[in-house]
């Protein structure tokens, strides 16, 4: 099953240490094992653009769609047997400790 792993900051996350951010590990780790499918890092959203269409109209704002303290700043695509191994990866990830990260599994179309 693919979960879309949306990795955010959190104001309540330990505070961050270059020393201890061991993404490459975790990368290596995850990919090694074939579970990462895409990821990247996310730009500011304050570069985010909000699309709504309203009685026909497309309105376009600049900025985040949500007033939040928590930004989402990445994203992978995991292909996991369950929930319980999506777990098990996503709190290997630095940013569980620094930050949050929200699982979501994925709801194919078809």
């Amino acid at each position: 099953m693919q979960y879309l792993m949306f990795v955010a900051t959190d104001p309540e996350g330990e505070p961050y240490s270059a020393e201890e951010d061991k993404i490459e590990d975790w990368w290596n780790d995850v990919e090694s094992r074939g579970i990462w499918k895409d990821g990247n890092r996310l730009r500011p959203a304050e570069e985010a653009t909000t699309v709504r269409v309203r009685n026909g109209s497309t309105l376009v704002a600049g900025g985040p769609f949500t007033e939040s303290k928590d930004r989402i700043v990445g994203y992978d695509v995991l292909e996991c047997a369950d929930l319980d191994e999506a777990i098990e990866v996503a709190s290997k990830h630095p940013m569980a400790r620094f930050g949050q990260i929200e699982l979501r599994p994925v709801w194919p179309l078809g």
